[in-house]
Order: C-alpha cells, then structure tokens, then sequence
C-alpha cells in the first residue's frame, strides 16, 4: 500500500487544495505535503508524524486502521535493531525503575507539548473555529432592529427589503463547505460552515466568495435566489456587486 498516493488520490477526488486542507485540518501545508511524498523525516518527530497521518487519513474519510498499521510496519523496518543490554544486578534495580518514570514523563510533557501547539484537547480536526456572526451581519441586524423591531424576526421580510450596496446570504446545505468572504476588500470570515446552517454579509461596494466546496452552497444575492454555486467539491471564486444584475459567472 502506497501511503502518500492514496493520501493524494483521495485529496483529488474530493477537489481539496493543500491550503484548505491547512485551514480545515490545523496541518501546515508542507507537513500534509510530506505526508502525501511519504518524506515523513520532514516532520518535526515520530510523534507528530503520527498524529499528522491519522488526522490527515480521518478527514478525507480513509481507512485510519490501515494506514497506520502500513505506517508503523515501514518505521520498524527503518528502526535499528537495538543490542539488548546485560541484565542489571540487584543493586541497580532502583535505577531502572528511576529510568522508566523519566521516559514516561518526557512522553507526558511531549504530548503535553503537542496539544499546546497545535490546539488544546482532542485531535486538531476537533479544533475548528468557531462561526461568530461577522461586524457586517452584526451591524445589518443592529440597524434592523432599530428601524422596525417587528421586521427583524423575519428573515424573509428582510430579503425583500431594498438593498443599499450588495447583500449576499450563503446557505450550506448537505454538506461541510469551507469559506472565506471579503467585503470591500477585507475579509470579514474564514472558516467551515456545517449543513444547514446560514452566513449572511452586506458591503457597499463588491462582496467576493471563495468556496471550497460549491456544490453544497446555495446563495441568494440582494433578494434574488441564484441556485448553488456549482458542483460538490468544486472551488470557486465569485465577485457580487453593488448595482449590478446579481448572476453566477461560474459553476
């Protein structure tokens, strides 16, 4: 079993790049490249190299078991084998009980180390970021409020108020969709957006979308449902703005 090919493989079918899997997965970019040309002495460690992998492995859905099972057979075939040392006299026993706890507590403080770095508790996908509501929505919704309290329950009501400059709203749908949304030049979210779930932004100008995976997001710009913006595991980048007839370039 080729690791790194079916690593890359599996990353290709899904139409993921190395720079959102960087953002979805916490990996840098050239370790999850090192995992895929199997140049694992590029990692900082064994430790990490294994973490990297399973990590790596569980998020585009591989048979974790059997990668590492392939990955921990190759690392003992590379290891050293080691000369077995004399037994110890009786007086020396205290000694290697003190060596024992001094390895399992440089293990401890490397985990520790670990998890420290690259996000406290529970495996690096478990370490998304969270979806807070952006300045623009937060501002939309503000100024809603105040003009009329009744119309800021309805979100439908609100799609069919007039628009000053570009609103877009983004529904995920079956699927996890990972964005990043920039509004007047400056990017105002980045992150994964889990199926059902809605993001809402509003710009004077120009409202630019990269999605990473298009087939999954539906999007409604200005009050006009424009349908998904393209197909599963497509990336695409979309511009939408202000005073002009809101269309999908692509997909």
């Amino acid at each position: 079993m080729q690791i790194g090919e079916t690593l890359r493989k599996a990353r290709t079918e899904k139409g993921y790049s190395l720079e959102f899997l960087e953002e979805s997965t916490k990996i840098r970019a050239k370790y999850l490249e090192a995992l895929e040309n199997e140049k694992f002495d590029v990692l900082p460690g064994q430790v990490y190299a294994k973490a990297f992998l399973r990590t790596y492995a569980k998020y585009l859905n591989l048979d974790v078991d059997e990668i590492m099972a392939e990955f921990n057979q190759r690392q003992n075939k590379e290891e050293p084998v080691e000369v077995s040392a004399p037994e110890p006299e009786p007086q020396i026993n205290g000694s290697s009980k003190k060596w024992r706890y001094l390895v399992a507590g440089l293990a401890i403080v490397s985990l520790f180390a670990f998890k420290s770095y690259y996000g406290a508790g529970g495996h690096p996908e478990d370490n998304k970021p969270t979806l807070p509501k952006t300045t623009q929505q937060q501002t939309a919704e503000n100024k809603t409020n105040q003009t009329n309290p009744s119309q800021a329950v309805k979100p439908e009501a609100q799609g069919q108020q007039s628009v000053q400059g570009v609103r877009v709203v983004l529904k995920v749908t079956d699927n996890q969709s990972w964005m990043r949304v920039v509004a007047d030049g400056n990017t105002v979210f980045t992150g994964m957006v889990n199926p059902g779930e809605m993001k809402d932004f509003q710009a004077q100008e120009k409202i630019l979308l990269h999605v990473g995976n298009a087939g999954a997001v539906e999007v409604n710009v200005n009050g006009k449902d424009l349908g998904r913006l393209g197909k599963n595991g497509q990336v695409v980048q979309i511009p939408f703005a202000a005073g002009e007839v809101p269309k999908l370039t692509q997909g």
